[in-house]
């Protein structure tokens, strides 16, 4: 069957339409361009550079308000005492050479208490027991190996009173002995007040010439000592200590005065003897 050709208004519609819808193509097209550089102009546009932060504040330190000083105060300077006069020592006595005796030495009974006494060596050897007698040691003016007589104090003042300023004199002692430490103790005696250190070795003083025979006496005391005192003797026993001990030293000395010694206490005289005690 043959096909229908259009009529003349079919195929003016049909040519509008066609106008119609190539105009919306061009027009779609032309709107996608436009929208298309606008996303190019967006994407290529150069970045704007963020703004840049603004500097922190600067911390502000609080500061301490300067300390205020006060004013520097002149020292007075300590006003210098006035000298004192220094009063001139004492002057001992003038002793004449050869009126007071020059010599001593130690001394112990041959036999019993009443018997001659007969001097001592250099050196004497007793046993060192927590409270007992190391021994006893007796001091007279003269250096012969024996003197006769029974009574201490007879002895003793035959031998003193041939010094005829023998009165001007005083008879003292130092001890001195070291201990397992290495040190050492030294001091002088002229009273019982003067004795030290008897967590070590007890000292007792006596005087044995002024004493009646055959009567009880005991050991001076400070509030004993007189004028007239004489420590003819020394008793020397071991302390509660005394196993510390090592060395003793004993020396007898004769003074006059103060010139005898120097400002510590040490003899410096002439006339002194000396022993050493060692432990048996």
């Amino acid at each position: 069957m043959a096909e229908k050709k259009p009529t003349r208004a079919r195929r003016r519609a049909l040519l509008r339409k066609k106008r119609r819808n190539r105009r919306l193509l061009i027009g779609g097209a032309a709107i996608g361009a436009v929208l298309l550089a606008v996303a190019l102009l967006v994407l290529l546009a150069p970045k704007a550079e963020p703004p840049a932060p603004e500097p922190p504040a600067a911390e502000v330190t609080a500061l301490s308000p300067a300390k205020t000083m006060p004013p520097m105060r002149a020292s007075t300077p300590t006003p210098t005492a006035a000298p004192t006069p220094t009063p001139s020592p004492t002057p001992g006595p003038t002793i004449v050479p050869g009126t007071i005796p020059d010599v001593v030495s130690f001394y112990t009974p041959k036999g019993k208490n009443y018997s001659p006494r007969v001097r001592m060596g250099d050196t004497y050897t007793a046993p060192w027991k927590k409270g007992k007698d190391i021994g006893s040691f007796e001091v007279i003016a003269s250096d012969d190996e024996l003197l006769d007589g029974s009574f201490f104090g007879d002895i003793f003042g035959a031998a003193w009173k041939r010094w005829p300023n023998a009165g001007l004199c005083k008879i003292g002692y130092t001890l001195r002995y070291t201990l397992d430490d290495g040190s050492e103790i030294r001091y002088s005696m002229l009273s019982p007040k003067h004795i030290e250190h008897t967590e070590y070795i007890e000292c007792w003083l006596y005087d044995d010439y002024h004493r009646e025979p055959h009567k009880f006496y005991s050991h001076l005391k400070g509030s004993s000592m007189k004028s007239d005192t004489l420590i003819t003797s020394i008793k020397l026993t071991a302390g509660k200590q005394i196993a510390h001990v090592t060395d003793i030293w004993l020396t007898a000395f004769i003074c006059t005065s103060l010139d005898d010694f120097d400002e510590d206490r040490n003899y410096i005289g002439n006339t002194a003897c000396t022993i050493h005690i060692l432990k048996k």
